[in-house]
């Protein structure tokens, strides 16, 4: 059965070669909340809750619509995708028994920091009455406020295998031994699946419009056209908005760790989109070197370095794998933020190695990514549909990584674990590791 079964309903709309997704309609009505717990409910389309001051107390529940569910497999899981903002504190979302006791999903928390948020929620088995439910999970004595614009729910259907490319589910870790039959199968479409150049073509298409502010992205054709005082100011809003206050949790804090440890190191910055985390290390100190698949990334940062009269900067394009070998020098330090991530394995393993050889030991790996937690809450999807969910519509991929599928993409290197950890309610992890061989 396919993951995502035909509906008559609106598309969801997808590019031309990957399935197109269609959501069920009539399952929640957003115009429908029943407030709880003195939680206040504003509007119709988009609707605002204000949530009650006490933790996990339930601030509006929207009543399951049997009829359209009626048809469904008995194996069919429901995937509830809701989107929204929250303003003030942070809200939570889960699907409730009848009883509105027993959680039956899995959960999904948002904050300031988030931005415009989705929630995504996974039920599994797809229920035949229930509630979803928003409620407050902020410290008790605060309330919450979020807007929310609309629920969909998508027809799943059992849980797939680990959807990696059948290259690497034959070399997968979890194997004791090499299936022949799936190798040859692997070796026979290779050439197809793991196509550098249209691949690389697919992420140009997407990283031309690069995330600035926590609810913003822009494109590097409109960043293009803006003066230099209104490119720095744009810059200088989007520094401050994800390194201070809410956004502390966002850029802050890695950035008060690394600071000092990178003044005066050389740093390669993988996909560096619009230099926040490059440009503020280069401000304080380091050597950096910005490499990025988009040549206009480039240009922008390059213009942004000049407007800030710093000349400890390099810039790298990322036109194939074989252009990592023009890279002039050894790095102290590989940083990899949310990059790598958005590349099947076996590309973004040959990748890793052709960064490797400018990594020596006793240099660091320093890499954020998304954990399987967060892949399992948001639906258990195949990488080439989990992208759309994670970074929106154009992403063409996004693959989960824990310690160990991060060490056998960087192997045969090796690595002592310096920072390993979750953050932001599961919604990433991060890597800091130093090389020992």
């Amino acid at each position: 059965m396919p993951l995502f079964s035909r509906a008559k309903t609106g598309k969801v709309p997808r590019s031309a070669d990957q399935p197109v997704l269609e959501a069920v309609q009539g399952v929640f009505d957003l115009t429908k909340a029943v407030p709880q717990n003195q939680a206040q409910v504003t509007g119709s389309s988009p609707i605002t809750i204000t949530t009650d001051e006490h933790q996990w107390w339930y601030a509006a529940a929207f009543r399951l619509q049997p009829k359209a569910l009626r048809n469904w497999p008995s194996d069919a899981r429901l995937l509830i995708r809701v989107e929204g903002a929250v303003q003030t504190g942070q809200v939570g979302l889960a699907f409730v028994a009848d009883d509105m006791k027993k959680i039956l999903s899995t959960t999904d928390e948002k904050s300031p920091a988030h931005g415009d948020a989705t929630f995504t929620i996974l039920v599994d088995p797809a229920p035949r009455s229930g509630w979803l439910i928003l409620r407050n999970t902020a410290p008790s004595g605060k309330a919450s406020r979020c807007e929310l614009r609309a629920i969909q729910t998508f027809q799943a259907g059992p849980e797939p295998p680990q959807p990696t490319s059948r290259l690497t589910e034959v070399t997968d870790f979890n194997a004791s031994t090499i299936d022949m039959t799936k190798l040859a199968a692997a070796a026979a479409s290779a050439g197809a699946e793991n196509s550098d150049d249209s691949f690389l073509e697919a992420l140009r298409r997407k990283w031309s419009e690069v995330p600035t502010t926590r609810t913003m992205r822009l494109s590097t054709a409109d960043m293009a056209r803006m003066s230099d005082e209104e490119l720095w100011a744009l810059w200088s809003r989007v520094a401050e908005e994800t390194t201070t206050g809410e956004g502390y949790s966002v850029r802050g804090w890695y950035h008060d760790l690394y600071r000092d440890i990178l003044r005066g190191k050389r740093v390669l910055d993988v996909g560096s989109g619009f230099g926040v985390d490059g440009l503020t290390f280069a401000r304080a100190g380091a050597q950096i070197t910005f490499l990025d698949v988009v040549r206009g990334n480039l240009v922008i940062v390059e213009r942004l370095c000049h407007i800030a009269h710093v000349s400890n900067v390099r810039f790298h394009y990322l036109e194939d794998l074989s252009s990592l070998d023009a890279l002039t020098h050894d790095f102290d330090v590989i940083w990899c933020l949310g990059s790598m991530l958005h590349a099947p394995f076996s590309f973004s393993r040959r990748e890793a190695a052709a960064l490797l050889r400018r990594l020596p030991v006793g240099g660091r790996w320093i890499e954020l990514a998304y954990p399987r937690e967060r892949w399992v809450r948001e639906g258990s999807l195949p990488f080439s549909e989990w992208g759309k969910i994670t970074d929106g519509e154009r992403t063409p991929w996004a693959e989960w990584y824990d310690l160990k599928r991060l060490r056998m993409r960087l192997e045969p290197a090796e690595f002592d674990v310096l920072l390993h950890f979750n953050l932001h309610q599961d919604d990433f992890n991060w890597f800091d590791l130093i090389r020992r061989k």
